[in-house]
């Protein structure tokens, strides 16, 4: 920590019940008095009534903004100054992880507090400190850290899982397990130079996340699927987003190796369309088996997590996602990974190069 950056650990609140909407209200007026609602047509469709009437219940001014474009530097600044114009003292993002980091981004630009409402579980972005940028052409630019955390964030349960295909319910378990692999290769990769108070006590929750999807997550996306109502689900959906949020906070300052996230960041650069039909954590699932190979993982190990991956209806292959096999295809995954992570190292290249076997 001699970095002298602080340590945000996430939300100042996090509200996780079937109805939690309702809180809407109070938690903006412990706040401001004008709100500035972002969100796409689609999901301010199913919000606004019911989060209009408790905003103006609760003596809240709004203004409602329906934006889908990407989370490049260009939205950013433009959302930020249609928050800064409309006066608003609060900001609140509702929807899938793009938009609100957009959402996220201008509050970090404008030093407006944020209120997120996440539609799904399949990202951690309503927690996480950090938000994503893009390039123009679709690559991935970074992650930035915003210099103040989400104020709160309301999981509505009748709006995450009542109201949400079960594919974003496992995308998320996806992502979130890739943390634990990825944080195992910056420490085989770092040693102890990476070691530090909040580093590795994102490391013991990552671990925690890890080993309750590997015991619960089966069975949960089972009642995920049949509408039930249970503590299962409660529990990995809170795993999804405040639990992989909370390692990503954590993991503030500390060098950070991802060759599953790398995986997507290839994808993302190097075939768009694939991109465009799935989701980020079903991408960044299929990189886990590469990680965990490249970590030294026993065959059988990965094999029994590709299992475990394709039973909760996740792509494990390169071909189910419309990806050639052949040798010059490999070559360039190869290299894009190997570039975003350690470009000199010839004996990464090869591990990496020999592992994308998992991905086959």
């Amino acid at each position: 920590m001699n970095n002298r950056e602080a340590i945000q650990l996430g939300a100042g609140r996090y509200i996780q019940y079937y109805g939690a909407l309702d809180e809407i209200g109070s938690e903006a007026s412990s706040i401001g008095r004008k709100a500035y609602i972002l969100g796409d047509e689609t999901t301010l469709a199913k919000v606004m009534k019911k989060m209009g009437m408790k905003l103006q219940q609760a003596g809240v001014d709004y203004a409602v903004r329906a934006f889908d474009e990407p989370a490049v530097d260009a939205s950013f600044e433009q959302i930020a100054q249609e928050v800064r114009e409309s006066g608003a003292d609060v900001i609140i993002g509702v929807g899938g992880g793009k938009t609100i980091d957009i959402a996220k981004a201008a509050s970090d630009l404008t030093d407006v507090k944020i209120i997120t409402v996440p539609t799904s579980s399949a990202t951690c972005a309503s927690y996480a400190v950090l938000y994503v940028a893009y390039n123009e052409n679709g690559s991935v630019n970074g992650s930035r850290f915003m210099h103040h955390e989400v104020s709160a964030v309301i999981v509505d349960l009748e709006i995450v899982q009542d109201d949400c295909p079960p594919r974003y319910f496992a995308s998320g378990i996806a992502d979130a397990m890739a943390k634990n692999p990825e944080i195992m290769f910056t420490m085989i990769r770092l040693g102890t130079a990476n070691n530090r108070a909040n580093t590795d006590a994102a490391t013991v929750v990552a671990k925690y996340t890890y080993d309750n999807y590997l015991e619960k997550a089966q069975k949960a996306y089972e009642a995920f699927v049949n509408g039930e109502h249970c503590d299962l689900v409660e529990d990995i959906v809170c795993c999804n987003i405040m639990l992989t949020g909370l390692v990503s906070n954590l993991s503030t300052g500390g060098k950070q190796l991802a060759l599953a996230h790398n995986f997507y960041d290839a994808v993302c650069c190097m075939y768009k369309e694939v991109r465009r039909q799935y989701l980020h954590g079903e991408l960044v699932g299929l990189g886990i088996p590469l990680q965990l190979g490249v970590n030294g993982v026993p065959q059988e190990e990965i094999e029994a997590i590709k299992k475990f991956l394709a039973s909760i209806h996740l792509p494990v292959t390169l071909e189910e996602i419309g990806i050639s096999t052949d040798d010059a295809t490999l070559e360039k995954l190869t290299d894009y990974i190997l570039n975003a992570t350690d470009k000199d190292d010839l004996k990464l290249r090869k591990a990496i190069r020999a592992n994308l076997k998992y991905m086959l």
